[in-house]
């Protein structure tokens, strides 16, 4: 057994205190352990977080890992297509930075291609329209 201690704030404090009082946990102790738990949880699974690895992708893209970053994001798209209920706002953002990923990739056939899926997905997103337009301007030589 690991013995933690460490300094709680009073707004926190207040809000243990309540939570205890209103019976949900028996003690201090409890709602601690209880976090602590669901923290560990939470960081198990991060693989299978789209919006973390939304997260991951784009690090990966900052720190110039551009096919790092490139798994991130097929793994987030792939995982969001699959769910029932898709995170349009969240798809969109995934869409868009794989499409900056692939052009830093000289990809750019696959970037297209990946904005046309998106566009049947999402018709009306400005976003989407916009990087099509700017793909073309590319595309065509001055």
């Amino acid at each position: 057994m690991v013995k933690i201690t460490t300094d709680i704030p009073a707004t926190l404090s207040r809000q243990m205190e309540r939570l205890i009082r209103e019976g949900w946990f028996p003690s201090e102790e409890a709602i601690v352990r209880e976090a602590i738990v669901q923290f560990l949880d939470a960081k198990s699974f991060l693989g299978d977080s789209p919006r973390m690895l939304h997260r991951f992708a784009a690090d990966a893209l900052n720190e110039s890992k551009p096919e790092t970053a490139l798994k991130f994001v097929d793994r987030g798209i792939s995982l969001l297509t699959s769910q029932g209920f898709v995170d349009l706002t969240l798809y969109q953002s995934m869409v868009e930075l794989r499409v900056q990923i692939l052009l830093v990739l000289g990809r750019d056939a696959d970037a297209r291609s990946m904005l046309e899926e998106a566009r049947e997905r999402l018709p009306n997103s400005p976003g989407i329209a916009k990087w099509l337009s700017r793909l073309s301007r590319r595309e065509t030589p001055a």
